[in-house]
C-alpha cells in the first residue's frame, strides 16, 4: 500500500535546492570555499550536539566543541596537518566530559568530539586526494543523497517489515536495500562519467557505503530517542537540523577515508 506524502515534502525539496548551491560551488572550487563550507557545518553540528546533550543548553563546553569542529576544516589552510586534529580528540573529549554538568548526557555529549572530528577530517582529506579529489567528494555526496532518497521513496512506497523499529519507527528492510539499489546505481553512473577502472566495484563500494550511511542514520536516531528529541534543530525547513542531513555523510565519509588509509591508497586503483 503507497503511503501519501508528508506534509512538508515542498519545503524539504526547496530546502534541499537552497542548500545543494552552495554545496556544489564548495566542492567544485576548493579549497578555501570547501575548507570554509565544512567548517560552517562541524560548528552547526557541535552546536546541535551541544544542545541535544546538554539539555538544550549551549554554553562553554558547547562553544569549545564548536570552535574545535569549526578549527579542524581550516587547519590545512593553515599548514597544519589533519592528523594532530584526530590525535587530539580524544583530549577534547575528556576536557568536555569534564566542564559539562549534564547528568544524562555528558558522555554524550564528549563523543561528540570524536563523533564530529573523524568525518570532518575525512571530507577535507577526500577533497585533498591528488587528481580525484573533487570526483570522490560528488561521488560521496550523490551515493549518501542517493541512498536517502531511495530509502524513502521504496520505504514510502513498498513499506514492509521494519528495520530497526525501537530506533526508527519509519525505517523499512524495503527502504534499505532501496538506498543500497539506488546507491550503486549512481555509483555506477558517475563511475564510468569520470572514466574511473572499475565501475562494478566502484558500484559494489557505493552499495556498502549506503548501508555504512544507514547505520550513522540509526545511531543519531537512537540518540535523539534517548533525549526524547524529534529533530536535531529546525534549521533547515522540512528537514530539521544539520545533523539529520548528514548523520549517514558523517559515517560513509569516514568510513572510506579509513578504508583509503587502510589499503594504504591502493583502493584508489579502481577510481
Amino acid at each position: 500500500m503507497v503511503n501519501k506524502l508528508p506534509s512538508n515534502f515542498g519545503a524539504r525539496v526547496v530546502s534541499a535546492i537552497v542548500i545543494a548551491g552552495p554545496a556544489l560551488v564548495a566542492i567544485e572550487f576548493g579549497a578555501p570555499f570547501f575548507n570554509i563550507f565544512i567548517s560552517l557545518l562541524g560548528a552547526l553540528m557541535a552546536w546541535e550536539w551541544s544542545k541535544l546533550c546538554l539539555e538544550d543548553e549551549f554554553k562553554l563546553p558547547g562553544i569549545l566543541l564548536a570552535l574545535f569542529s569549526a578549527a579542524i576544516p581550516m587547519l590545512p589552510l593553515l599548514g597544519l596537518g589533519l592528523v594532530e586534529a584526530i590525535l587530539i580528540a580524544p583530549v577534547i573529549c575528556t576536557l568536555l566530559f569534564a566542564l559539562s554538568f549534564s547528568k544524562g548526557g555528558k558522555l554524550y555529549f564528549a563523543i561528540g568530539a570524536i563523533y564530529l572530528a573523524l568525518p570532518l577530517a575525512s571530507f577535507i582529506f577526500l577533497r585533498n586526494t591528488d587528481g580525484i579529489g573533487v570526483q570522490l567528494v560528488y561521488w560521496l555526496a550523490l551515493t549518501v543523497v542517493a541512498t536517502d532518497t531511495g530509502g524513502y521513496g521504496f520505504g514510502l512506497t513498498i513499506g514492509g517489515p521494519k528495520l530497526a523499529p525501537r530506533i526508527s519507527p519509519k525505517k523499512t528492510w524495503a527502504g534499505l536495500l532501496g538506498g543500497m539499489l539506488c546507491a550503486s546505481l549512481v555509483g555506477l553512473i558517475l563511475a564510468n562519467l569520470f572514466d574511473w577502472q572499475a565501475p562494478v566495484i566502484v558500484a559494489l563500494i557505493s552499495a556498502a557505503l549506503a548501508f555504512i550511511a544507514q547505520v550513522g542514520d540509526l545511531f543519531e536516531s537512537h540518540v535523539k530517542r534517548h533525549f526524547d528529541v524529534k529533530d536535531s534543530s529546525n534549521i533547515i525547513p522540512g528537514h530539521g537540523g544539520v545533523l539529520d542531513r548528514m548523520d549517514g555523510m558523517i559515517s560513509a565519509g569516514a568510513a572510506f577515508a579509513g578504508l583509503i588509509l587502510a589499503t594504504n591508497g591502493q583502493i584508489l586503483s579502481w577510481f
